[in-house]
């Protein structure tokens, strides 16, 4: 692999990332509702997609 991106994440965001993406799968292979995500649950993931997408050489804006 070149090149690796880390990023360290607390253990809320770590949760709220494995918790999004199970929700994900879960909807993708059964049609299940994704849950409703609270504020405080999406600005840790929204910052974690904006660290991530600085990472990847974007800007960390989504327009």
């Amino acid at each position: 692999m070149s090149d690796p991106i880390e990023l360290l994440l607390d253990p809320a965001t770590a949760e709220d990332l494995r918790d999004a993406l199970y929700n994900l799968g879960e909807h993708q292979a059964a049609g299940r509702p994704i849950p409703y995500m609270g504020t405080e649950t999406s600005e840790r993931l929204g910052a974690l997609l904006r660290d991530l997408d600085i990472r990847l050489g974007g800007t960390g804006r989504f327009a």
